[in-house]
């Protein structure tokens, strides 16, 4: 019973912002639902319309809210200010935000989608009643010209035609974002979202027709004590109707306000934020590094901040974001960012370069932008897994180890890069390695334990076995299912792990690189990077493991995991610290990043 109740509990605390949200939405409708259900003023309307006025009036209400919230997370430089503010009174409610926006947004679109849905079909069996239920004694509140007037010819008007058009962007937002759309057309999630606009503007216009009709109330009478005489049909005094006050713009003035203020002042810094490409390199997995010029003077980026570019040969109306992997210097105004490609306009601009070359483009930069990966700075323990261009947070991050080794924050960094193709460690190979030697030379080479994974393993690789041992070896300390650590592992071993420089009895690259390594670990890399090379295996890491070794090491510890990859480690690796979290003494709170 105890047992249950925790897990209730636990249960409750994962779910608290979702549970938080359903019920601000189901108090919005539930609270204009009984207005409209027991209301004087709407019992004419409501006799001729039934339960369908109820409905509509109710969804209506958590309609405004959604289309009033689901814009402040598209407010990127309203983000950029609440940094500035917010970074130095209250850094973790900032960054919780940036982490949440992205899933408030969908949250919010979704309950928008639904209750957009089950609106217009209360409207339409609105319509139906308006029809069948002409009310001829008090013409005047009806929408219909004559009784069983055609529903289809009723929604002819300002309120329907405004309707269905809002329905229809809406639903095309919806399924256009989906993921598998997203990913294969890109281009359709894109520019159905370029209809916020109209959205906005039709949904300001859509209650200003006055279809629905409320009584005009005399406050000196009891309009109560007189209900059995409205059914006998007997009425002291002939009623008053009035067009239902629309209470929409109230809800968005300051959301729109926001907003478009918000847009122009990126438009605004866009037009000057023209840059040159100064160097284009080609990396290996078809991937792009642009060196940029800084738009202005005055352009400042931090480490694991983001960019939009545009490119005008491409199209005028896409901005895509990218992470800032070199950040400018005041002796150095430029500023570089790695491109993959892998959708419609990345694979298009790697074909302009090629074909115009770098002067030949127009290239615009909006930003910078602020995002999670910014809280790595502020940690003395930080946790970061990458896979593949998900890296790009964290390369800024061991450019400054390079330049300020004994910086006290970040205190101490665990790496992890998940790759497909050894060849994309070259990626970091150098940087990577003149960070390790420059942190060993400021004395503090514990600042960086950097591990990383290639999974395209050759097949029948006897070398594979080589290394699932040293990987045992190297974290035999184990999560299990009861929640205590079970670890075999030796002091001087877990001394390498902590100080991953030492030399290690598997690892003699630094020795007799050249006699050794086909030998060893048959990485290609480490002959040009001995420091790299011992720090690669083959597989994917042993999460159940790897995340046991951080329990021991770090006991009493609230640590943040960065994370920047693909939604299926994400989702793993957040279920593992939520587990990590409940049964052991570390808390771990997940952080990741995604553009998509």
């Amino acid at each position: 019973m105890a047992r249950n109740l925790c897990d209730f509990c636990v249960f409750l605390k994962r779910r608290v912002y979702l549970i938080s949200w359903i019920s601000l939405v189901l108090y919005f409708f539930y609270k204009s639902f009984i207005l409209y259900l027991h209301g004087h003023q709407f019992f004419y309307l409501r006799r001729m319309l039934g339960l369908g006025l109820c409905v509509s009036r109710g969804t209506a209400s958590v309609l405004n809210i959604c289309c009033a919230l689901v814009l402040l997370p598209l407010c990127k430089k309203l983000n950029l200010l609440l940094y500035r503010v917010l970074s130095k009174l209250w850094p973790g409610l900032f960054f919780f935000w940036l982490e949440s926006a992205k899933s408030f947004h969908m949250t919010v679109a979704v309950t928008l989608v639904t209750f957009g849905v089950i609106h217009s079909v209360s409207h339409f069996v609105n319509l139906w009643n308006f029809s069948r239920n002409y009310d001829e004694q008090w013409p005047e509140i009806n929408l219909a010209r004559y009784r069983n007037e055609s529903p289809f010819l009723l929604l002819i008007s300002i309120a329907g035609v405004t309707g269905v058009s809002m329905l229809l962007i809406v639903l095309s937002m919806g399924m256009t974002s989906t993921r598998i759309v997203r990913r294969r057309v890109y281009n359709a999630f894109w520019y159905t979202h370029q209809l916020y606009l109209p959205f906005m503007l039709l949904l300001m216009i859509h209650p200003l027709s006055g279809v629905l009709k409320e009584e005009i109330l005399d406050k000196n009478k009891n309009v109560a004590n007189d209900i059995n005489g409205w059914t006998n049909g007997s009425l002291p005094d002939t009623p008053k109707f009035a067009a239902v006050q629309s209470t929409t713009w109230q809800w968005m003035a300051i959301p729109l306000t926001c907003f478009f203020l918000d847009m122009l002042w990126r438009i605004f810094s866009r037009n000057l934020a023209r840059v040159r490409i100064l160097n284009v390199t080609h990396m290996p997995g078809r991937t792009i590094s642009l060196s940029l010029s800084c738009p202005h003077d005055d352009f400042v980026c931090r480490m694991g901040q983001y960019v939009l570019m545009q490119c005008s040969e491409l199209s005028v109306m896409e901005w895509h974001p990218f992470t800032v992997v070199e950040v400018p210097k005041e002796t150095q105004r430029k500023f570089v960012i790695w491109i993959k490609a892998k959708g419609d306009w990345t694979k298009g601009l790697e074909k302009l370069l090629k074909e115009r070359g770098p002067n030949n483009l127009n290239i615009l930069v909006d930003g910078p932008f602020s995002s999670p990966m910014q809280g790595i700075t502020r940690c003395d323990i930080a946790i970061c897994v990458a896979a593949g261009v998900g890296i790009t947070p964290f390369v800024s991050i061991l450019r400054d180890m390079l330049i300020n080794p004994r910086n006290r924050l970040p205190g101490r960094i665990h790496l992890i890069w998940i790759i497909r193709h050894e060849n994309e460690l070259t990626w970091v190979a150098g940087l990577a390695t003149e960070a390790i030697l420059q942190l060993r030379n400021a004395n503090r080479p514990d600042r960086l334990h950097l591990e990383l994974y290639v999974t395209n393993s050759k097949e029948n690789n006897p070398q594979s076995d080589l290394n699932k041992e040293q990987n045992a070896i190297t974290h035999m300390v184990v999560l299990n299912e009861k929640g205590g650590l079970t670890h075999l592992i030796g002091d001087d071993e877990r001394k390498t792990l902590l100080t991953p420089n030492k030399k290690r009895n598997d690892c003699v690259f630094e020795e007799n690189i050249k006699n050794h390594v086909d030998d060893k670990l048959d990485f290609n890399i480490a002959k040009k990077y001995p420091l790299i090379g011992c720090r690669v295996r083959r597989g994917r890491p042993h999460w159940d493991q790897v995340f046991g070794y951080w329990a021991h090491l770090y006991p009493e510890h609230h640590l943040n995991l960065y994370c920047c990859g693909p939604k299926k480690l994400v989702k793993l690796l957040r279920s593992k610290c939520k587990y990590t979290s409940r049964f052991t003494n570390t808390k771990l709170t997940f952080i990741h990043e995604a553009f998509s």
